[in-house]
């Protein structure tokens, strides 16, 4: 699968049922639009933190180098979660998080979330 941001072929990290493609060129990651359900659960999100359903959030407009899905190769739509502005496929096929966008959004979510075990989390999949 190629980077949405580089064009690079991503390889696959594997970690406790979740299968995410990562750009070791640009450090970005895809979560499938199931990863991302499952991220949440992990991590104890609950809807007031970041919704499940990221396609119930509004898209914006922002001046910013739009992606392109790897799955279906159309454009991606921007939208924010906690001030923090993502990509996420119009056909639902998942998630692009640039380099420390997901650390941003743990950051910024902490306080609600249950913040040690979700670092520790984290770590386990991208670190190990």
């Amino acid at each position: 699968m190629l980077c949405p941001k580089c064009k690079k072929e991503m390889i696959v990290v594997e970690r406790d049922r979740l299968e995410l493609d990562w750009c070791p060129f640009c450090k970005g990651f895809w979560f499938d639009h199931r990863e991302w359900e499952i991220l949440c659960q992990k991590l104890y999100m609950t809807r007031d933190v970041a919704p499940v359903d990221i396609y119930s959030v509004p898209k914006i407009n922002v001046n910013e180098e739009t992606r392109i899905c790897p799955i279906c190769n159309e454009k991606t739509e921007k939208f924010q979660i906690y001030g923090v502005t993502l990509d996420r496929c119009k056909n639902k096929h998942g998630i692009w998080f640039d380099k420390g966008e997901i650390s941003e959004l743990l950051n910024k979510s902490q306080r609600k979330t249950q913040g040690e075990n979700s670092i520790n989390f984290m770590g386990e999949i991208f670190f190990k």
